[in-house]
């Protein structure tokens, strides 16, 4: 029994592992700290990532450690394209007609997956989505079409989203002594944004994890319709707005798309009788000094295609956010209560609409204001940034 937990720890982890996608999980597998992680594919005619870490402890806090590595793709004619560990490896302009293997140097030693041919992805014919019949989740799927030596598929999911803070502040406040464009500030006062000026755009990016492969094998036709691919829920911050998806499709041989199913189902089975051992399991890297060494990981060769998609909300018509997460009244605040409130992480809201406006003051700063706190009005308080991609459909800054 203790094995089979081992068992299934270990299929869990590698069920994680989606290749060219690469994001942050601890791995708990227990007995196995130290396994050497290798996550990523050669991408000819795209830049190639490669990730390197090893499985962390089940007990204690160290997370999965990662690994200083010298990371090259090898071509069959000798030639070498090298980065570091998490960083773009430009295989762009590869040539694909030759084969290429993935080799990894680091102190624990040299690992290398097998020489490959490229296989070049079939086109994506198409993205769409589907809303459950509960309207509370959204599942983005995908149909493509290849040919007979184009039957396995996986994808990778590169996702941007532009979302907005909860409330859209007209002014914000600028503490004595420093300094508003170019001018020393000398007493606590506050300004009204400008056009272009604001808290309230924000944009951010993630990958999918989920392991998302299909089969054509077994069809009349090699052609996948509507495939499922990843689901999210209505009151995702990613869903908001506007949701952008880059679907990266490649192409897999018979043995990768076997190794990647079997993490598929394996991430949720039990450990049954039946459940393989680790090591029928091992991917397609060796350390070359110790074969013997267990290495998680596969590594497929092949020239993706892609396709970007665009999700606005008001066609889907999901909520912003939970019902009362954001049910909040501003604190009208007075002029000598200020500092003490921004100090507090509260920001400036607008204008008090009760009393102030149309009084005859001399400037605007005179007036009060209601206040609220920052993570109302700060959009990148809720983990994105005001870095707005240059291919986003829309004027917002």
């Amino acid at each position: 029994m203790k094995m089979k937990k081992r068992q299934l720890l270990i299929l869990m982890l590698m069920a994680l592992m989606t290749g060219a996608c690469i994001y942050d999980f601890n791995a708990e597998v227990p007995g196995t700290e130290g396994i050497v992680v290798i996550e990523g594919d050669i991408l000819i005619g795209d830049y190639t990532r490669v990730r390197v870490t090893t499985s962390m402890p089940l007990t204690g806090n160290d997370p999965a450690r990662t690994l200083a590595s010298t990371v090259t793709v090898e071509a069959s004619d000798g030639t070498r394209y090298t980065g570091r560990n998490g960083s773009s490896i430009d295989t762009r302009f590869a040539d694909p007609g030759l084969e290429y293997r993935l080799v990894v140097s680091n102190d624990r030693g040299t690992y290398a997956s097998a020489w490959a041919p490229v296989l070049q992805a079939a086109a994506i014919d198409s993205l769409a989505y589907t809303i459950s019949d509960d309207h509370t989740t959204m599942t983005v799927d995908v149909s493509a079409h290849g040919g007979p030596e184009n039957l396995y598929y996986r994808w990778i999911a590169e996702e941007t989203w532009e979302y907005h803070a909860p409330f859209q502040a007209s002014h914000f406040f600028v503490p004595r002594n420093t300094y508003l464009k170019g001018k020393l500030v000398e007493r606590d006062t506050v300004a009204m944004y400008e056009d272009g000026e604001n808290t309230y755009y924000c944009w951010n990016h993630g990958q999918v994890s989920d392991l998302m492969i299909a089969s054509a094998k077994d069809l009349t036709e090699n052609r996948i319709v509507r495939h499922p691919l990843y689901a999210m829920d209505r009151y995702e911050q990613r869903i908001s707005f506007i949701y952008s998806v880059l679907l990266i499709q490649e192409a897999l041989t018979e043995t990768a798309y076997r190794y990647w199913d079997m993490m598929q189902k394996n991430s949720s089975d039990v450990g049954g009788l039946f459940s393989p051992e680790p090591y029928e399991m091992r991917g397609n890297i060796l350390n070359v000094d110790q074969p013997d060494e267990m290495v998680l990981g596969y590594i497929s060769v092949t020239a993706p295609s892609s396709l970007r998609y665009y999700i606005n909300s008001y066609e889907i018509m999901f909520a912003r956010s939970k019902p009362g997460e954001y049910d909040i009244e501003p604190t009208y605040v007075q002029k000598n209560d200020w500092y003490r409130y921004y100090r507090q992480g509260y920001s400036v809201y607008m204008l008090h609409t009760d009393e102030g406006a149309g009084t005859g003051r001399e400037t605007e700063a005179d007036y009060e204001f209601d206040w609220l706190p920052n993570r109302c009005v700060h959009c990148e308080m809720l983990g994105g940034s005001k870095n707005k991609p240059d291919y986003w459909p829309n004027n917002h800054k």
